[in-house]
């Protein structure tokens, strides 16, 4: 498979990751793995899918005032001649809301997956991939609480004392994380994310990690505190591990 073949699966690849089981979809990620200039367009490419997908949801969340709005206006519609008109609209309204339901929801994966492609659509951006550049935690920690972020995170055991090569700040559903790059002494690029609570969904009480691979790279998301975390990048889930010292 050449570079224009997988691009072209990978435009339809949903960020649910409801196609990545499929082996033309497979080999897609894999191209894209081995050419640079592939997995940037990917990234960006499904970082624009999120954001669009994300848009979407918001638009359609159902006011929590509507089912008051319509009763209120069903006690102030004239008895006899206009109740079908305001049965109408309700019903309109109704039909409106669940078109629009089911519409979204083939799209739109579950908070915990949303965040989870998000970040690693973050940590394969090759252009501007950190803003601040520094090798120094403390620095990196002082940097984010300037911007209004949590300098309070507590590194995975594996990349403690380990130099960084730098941090920026990435968005999420409306929300602030921090991405910390590491690029380690064998050569593995893994990003660190940080995301203040209460932030994703599925993941309360769970500090202890979930594995899964999302899109073009295996990801860990935990809690602990106040903090949502997700590492990202190695070469695999035993790498990842490694790092959290399960094994």
């Amino acid at each position: 498979m050449n570079n224009q073949e997988a691009q072209l699966i990978l435009q339809v690849y949903r960020p649910g990751g409801q196609d990545a089981a499929d082996p033309l979809v497979t080999q897609a990620l894999e191209q894209a793995r081995r050419d640079p200039e592939l997995q940037k367009w990917f990234a960006e490419e499904h970082g624009l899918d999120l954001c669009v997908q994300a848009k979407l949801r918001t638009a359609m969340v159902v006011p929590a005032e509507l089912k008051a709005n319509l009763l209120a206006l069903k006690r102030t519609a004239a008895p006899a001649s206009r109740r079908p008109a305001w049965l109408a609209l309700a019903a309109s309204v109704a039909l409106l809301l669940g078109l629009a339901a089911w519409w979204v929801r083939p799209a739109s994966p579950a908070q915990l997956d949303s965040f989870r492609q998000a970040m690693v659509a973050y940590s394969m951006q090759r252009h501007e991939h950190t803003t601040f550049e520094t090798s120094d935690i403390t620095q990196i920690q002082k940097w984010l609480q300037a911007r209004g972020m949590t300098g309070e995170f507590e590194l995975p055991a594996g990349l403690r004392g380990k130099p960084a090569e730098g941090c920026r700040v990435v968005d999420w559903n409306g929300q602030k994380a921090a991405l910390i790059c590491f690029v380690l002494a064998d050569g593995h690029h893994v990003d660190f994310f940080v995301l203040d609570r209460p932030g994703v969904p599925g993941l309360a009480g769970s500090d202890l990690p979930q594995f899964a691979q999302t899109g073009a790279l295996v990801t860990a998301t935990w809690t602990a505190g106040n903090r949502v975390y997700l590492l990202t990048g190695g070469a695999n889930k035993r790498y990842l591990q490694k790092l959290l010292r399960q094994i």
